[in-house]
């Protein structure tokens, strides 16, 4: 399954933040239908202070909107008990309309069904049950005591009326069902998406534990050898202390610390790259020094923008650097296939709550089997592994962000590595 930016799809909030969002909605839609309703009727009502009821009541509901929306813009959590308050203070203010419009002979009495079915949906049995209680309490209350409706101060015929009205309760109760199933429809396929990326992450896990196996047991058979070869080098160096075998000594010597250092690295390297030590650090200070690394010894140059506004991001430290260093040289080598030599672009920038990275090169663009790219040991070059962009993806995944390839506009390849932004205050 091929990885999706977060930006790309609709955000997923938790389920209480989705119902109320949706109520929010629906309530905005009952809030028109009763203006409307309300400007044909107004003649009909028992004086000003009906209106005046009616109107504050709209009002009660509009404020109730806005807290909502304020709310769920706090990416709180919201708890089922305050789906259950909205629900019943809609089922309240049903109730207020038709005890001042007409009691049970009003049209629009069907939308008691919509509260029902949404709280039947939205919340446990326990709540829904009271929902329905307060409902058929509202709806009894109606047939107590209620205002009549005078048809005959109204311009239009009474049979025209009760039409009128009854065709607008459909529409409105028609309209009210179908946004509301549209909304559930929505959070059954973000839902989807979230078990199906969930699968993915599992499967890419799998695979990294196999891996790190591997990795923790070539680094243990070879840890043996490098120190049987530096034992054995440093006791040639006290029988032949001449001046140009020590030179040599010295080379081969570092050259065994070179691949100590290399086999130490080899669980980060070879998909395990919680190996190394986790740090908070701002991620533009990250992808600079890692640049800056590998840009010694590249021939490339770097074109680098940091407009990340010092977002702070918690990885492993070497992992990332030797991840991202990766990710430069498979946008060198694509260079290398077209021959291009302008500057590599890596563009760090803040999206929301996410800490992007961006690897743009002009080389030869995404392979036929782009599906595929970042699996372990997928490759397209002669002489590659498969684990460069492997790793990556892990120390992504790690954190909770991920990888993703994007044809670049004119010619190249993008390579989009998010993070999530770190909360947590410094010790």
């Amino acid at each position: 399954m091929r990885r999706v930016a977060p930006w790309l799809l609709p955000p997923i909030p938790d389920e209480g933040r989705l119902w109320l969002t949706w109520l929010v909605r629906l309530r905005w839609l009952a809030l028109f239908a009763q203006a409307v309703t309300l400007a044909f009727v107004f003649h009909m009502l028992n004086g000003y202070a009906v209106i005046v009821t009616w109107i504050a009541t709209m009002a009660v509901l509009a404020a109730a909107n806005l807290w909502a929306t304020a709310r769920a813009a706090q990416h709180d959590e919201v708890k089922s008990s305050s789906i259950l308050g909205h629900l019943l203070l809609d089922v309240a203010a049903l109730t207020s309309f038709f005890m001042i419009g007409g009691g049970p002979d009003n049209p629009f009495v069907p939308l008691y069904l919509v509260h029902v079915a949404m709280a039947a949906v939205m919340l446990p049995p326990r709540f829904a049950g009271v929902v329905i209680a307060a409902a058929l309490v509202g709806f009894s209350a109606t047939f107590v005591w209620h205002l009549p409706l005078h048809y005959e101060l109204h311009s239009l015929p009474a049979t025209v009326l009760q039409r009128l009205g009854q065709w607008i309760a459909f529409f409105i109760t028609t309209l009210s069902v179908l946004v509301f199933v549209m909304g559930l429809a929505t959070a059954l396929r973000r839902r989807k998406e979230q078990l199906l990326e969930a699968r993915d992450r599992s499967a890419r896990t799998d695979r990294l534990r196999s891996v790190g196996t591997l990795a923790a047991g070539a680094a243990h058979e070879l840890n043996t050898p490098l120190s049987t070869l530096g034992l054995r080098l440093r006791r040639i160096r006290r029988r032949h202390p001449d001046p140009e075998t020590t030179r040599d000594l010295a080379v081969m010597q570092e050259q065994v610390d070179r691949c100590t250092s290399i086999v130490q690295r080899l669980l980060v390297g070879a998909g395990n790259p919680m190996a190394s030590d986790i740090e908070r650090r701002p991620l533009g200070t990250m992808v600079y020094e890692a640049v800056r690394l590998w840009s010694k010894g590249a021939p490339l140059e770097v074109d680098m923008r940091d407009d990340s506004d010092a977002l702070m991001v918690e990885l492993p430290g070497v992992a990332f650097h030797q991840a991202l260093i990766n990710l430069l040289e498979n946008a060198r080598e694509a260079q290398e296939t077209t021959a291009a030599t302008s500057p590599l672009v890596v563009h760090v920038y803040r999206n929301g709550e996410l800490g992007v990275v961006d690897i743009e090169d002009a080389g030869c663009g995404l392979p036929q089997a782009a599906d595929h790219v970042g699996e372990p040991f997928f490759t397209t070059k002669a002489s590659g592994t498969g684990l460069g962009v492997f790793v990556a993806r892990a120390v992504a995944d790690g954190a909770g962000g991920g990888l993703q390839y994007l044809p670049r506009e004119r010619q190249g390849t993008v390579a989009r590595w998010w993070f999530p932004e770190s909360r947590r205050k410094s010790a």
